[in-house]
């Protein structure tokens, strides 16, 4: 093989090299751009779940009647970030609106609730419920009449 030849060879492969190099990294940028245009979304999602499992408490404490008592733990954060619950006129509306600020921007959800008379007390202050204020759980009574939510005042 003559000397011409190698280096049209050499040059050859590092244009092969070169172009393989420009498609993978191209390929990339394409799927990493996908995944986190799709983070938001996934995120939203988890939060909205939580607020649904929120709700069905609701749902679950009226139904169940006289003398039904439920304590509900829920996470503290979704993300590493506190999310609110506002109850907002809960004896007329029968819903409860969630707000969480995201990474990637405010999340707002309202879950319909069974109508009912609510009581909230303890340390859910004005009617909001911050997730990363006081314990972790959440107590529903039902007194027949009344549905009781209270938060423990402890940590």
């Amino acid at each position: 093989m003559s000397l011409s030849k190698r280096g049209q060879v050499a040059t050859e492969f590092m244009l092969y090299t070169a172009v393989f190099m420009i498609i993978a990294i191209g390929a990339f940028l394409v799927v990493n751009h996908l995944q986190t245009t799709e983070i938001p979304l996934q995120q939203n999602t988890v939060a909205k779940e939580i607020g649904e499992g929120f709700a069905t408490t609701f749902t679950l404490s009226v139904k169940g009647g006289e003398g039904f008592s439920y304590n509900y733990t829920f996470p503290r954060n979704i993300f590493g970030r506190p999310y609110k619950f506002y109850f907002v006129n809960l004896n007329e509306d029968s819903n409860i609106i969630m707000e969480w600020e995201g990474e990637y921007g405010n999340f707002s959800y309202s879950y319909g609730v069974p109508a009912y008379n609510y009581h909230v007390k303890g340390c859910v202050g004005d009617n909001v419920f911050e997730s990363n204020k006081c314990s972790n759980v959440l107590m529903f009574d039902n007194d027949g009449e009344t549905l009781t939510i209270s938060q423990v005042d402890y940590v």
